[in-house]
């Protein structure tokens, strides 16, 4: 996928970056939707519904989880499919995942944080199979693996 470098003014990136935050979405993703929407194909996947679902998705799991654990997330082959949205799925999927761990990072996800281990004495992120673990520490926390 190519890729663009734009340098735009400080007053202008947080104008971007606090009409994504409503969003919840990077500003990244909310330039790359308005350009889609200008000049690209008809038929986008809506980056900011799904994560909107993946955050609501998210509050209801009790203790550690993936993003494969979510539906939307696992559902990505169907949507792409159905309405023959031209990214891979990968493209989709990884897109997700860094707008859903900005997302947590920023706060956005109440109750929800990565998920860490103890190894060596020094506590880490938690991985399970090269995927990042989250925690919903509203709930209760299933027995770490």
């Amino acid at each position: 996928m190519p890729r663009v470098n734009l340098s735009i003014s400080q007053e202008l990136y947080e104008q971007i970056e606090k009409a994504a935050k409503k969003e919840n979405v990077t500003a990244n993703y909310f330039i790359c939707e308005m350009l889609e929407e200008k000049f690209g194909k008809k038929v986008v996947y809506d980056y900011g519904a799904a994560i909107a679902s993946m955050i609501s998705e998210a509050r209801k799991i009790e203790g550690e989880f993936t993003l494969s654990d979510l539906e939307t997330f696992s559902d990505v082959n169907t949507v792409i499919k159905d309405y023959k949205i031209s990214e891979t799925p990968a493209q989709v999927r990884a897109r997700l995942g860094k707008m859903f761990n900005e997302a947590v990072r920023r706060g956005n996800v109440k109750g929800v944080e990565r998920a860490t281990v103890v190894r060596n004495g020094e506590e880490q992120l938690k991985f399970l199979s090269r995927a990042a673990v989250y925690i919903n520490k509203a709930g209760k926390t299933r027995k770490n693996s």
